[in-house]
C-alpha cells in the first residue's frame, strides 16, 4: 500500500489505529506520553544520508544503520551525535509504544526485531517509520539536505526566533485548557497530532477575529485578504521562508551570520 497522508486520512480523521498488516497495528501516541515520545523519536529522524560521509552507511537501510550504530560509541563521538549508540534501543521502545499490546521482541544475537512473531525487514521498518511520522505529526521529510546547509538554516531560524516570546509545552497545555474550558485529563487523552491541530486552529481563529474586527471598524486596512480560520493548517516546509535554492540559502546565511556575530 502507498503510505501517505492521503491514504491514511480515514484513520487520521478520528485518531483510529492504523493496520499495517494482520500482525502490526500502529496506535497514535497521546499527550500523556508526549515527553517520552519526543525523547525517543530522535532515533527515527536523523538524516542518515546527509550527515554521514561513509558510503557504507549511506548505502545501508535505516534499520541496518540503527543496528550498525548500536553500542558504537566511536561513531557517536566521531559525529558528535549524543545517544546515537542508543538509537536502536530507542527505536525498539518506540515500536513498543506505537504497537500497543503487541509482542515486540529482539533477537539478542542478530538484533532482528519481531512484532507478534513477524520479522521486521528493512522495508517494513521504513513503512512503519513513515506511518509513525504521519500518525503523530512529526515534522520530518526525507529530502536530502546537506548537513552544512541544514546547520546554517537552523542558525538562521534561531536568529529570527530570538526576539519571539517562547512557550513551553506546559504553556500550550494550559492555554488549550483555558480556551476550550476542559480539564487536564481531556488533554492527556488527546493524540499528539490532534493536540497541535487544536492549538494551531485556536491561533488561527484568534488572529482572524482580531484582524476582522479591525478591518470592520474601518481603522485598519490589509493589503492581502484575511485568511479564514477554517482553512487548512497543514504545515509547509519549515525552512520555506529561508530557502529557495542552495545558492540563495548561502547568500542569505552570509548576511544573517554577519548579523549573528555583530
Amino acid at each position: 500500500m502507498v503510505i501517505s497522508k492521503e491514504t491514511l486520512y480515514p484513520y487520521l480523521l478520528y485518531n483510529k489505529p492504523i493496520p499495517y498488516d494482520e500482525n502490526i497495528i500502529l496506535y497514535p501516541i497521546t499527550m500523556e506520553h508526549y515527553i517520552l515520545f519526543n525523547s525517543l523519536i530522535e532515533s527515527l529522524t536523523i538524516r542518515k544520508n546527509s550527515i554521514f560521509r561513509s558510503k557504507k552507511i549511506v548505502k545501508m537501510s535505516y534499520l541496518d544503520f540503527l543496528i550498525f550504530s548500536f553500542s558504537n560509541e566511536e561513531l557517536e563521538n566521531e559525529y558528535n551525535i549524543p545517544n546515537l549508540s542508543k538509537y536502536y534501543i530507542y527505536a525498539v521502545q518506540l515500536l513498543q509504544m506505537c504497537c500497543k499490546n503487541a509482542d515486540v521482541k529482539i533477537n539478542q544475537g542478530t538484533l532482528d526485531i519481531y512484532i507478534n512473531s513477524e520479522k521486521i525487514t528493512p522495508k517494513i521498518f521504513d513503512d512503519i517509520r513513515k506511518i509513525i511520522f504521519i500518525q503523530n505529526d512529526v515534522d520530518y521529510d526525507d529530502k536530502f539536505l546537506n548537513r552544512e546547509t541544514e546547520e546554517l538554516l537552523n542558525k538562521a531560524q534561531e536568529k529570527m526566533n530570538r526576539n519571539i516570546d517562547k512557550a513551553e509545552i506546559e504553556d500550550y497545555i494550559d492555554s488549550l485548557i483555558v480556551a476550550l474550558n476542559i480539564d487536564e485529563n481531556r488533554v492527556m487523552n488527546m493524540t499528539i497530532r490532534k493536540f497541535w491541530r487544536y492549538v494551531n486552529r485556536l491561533q488561527l481563529h484568534e488572529n482572524y477575529t482580531i484582524c476582522k474586527t479591525g478591518e470592520c471598524s474601518g481603522l485598519v486596512k490589509f493589503k492581502e485578504p484575511i485568511r479564514y480560520w477554517m482553512l487548512s493548517i497543514e504545515k509547509s516546509d519549515k525552512y520555506s521562508n529561508l530557502k529557495a535554492s542552495e545558492d540563495s540559502v548561502r547568500s542569505k546565511m552570509d548576511n544573517l551570520l554577519l548579523l549573528f556575530f555583530m
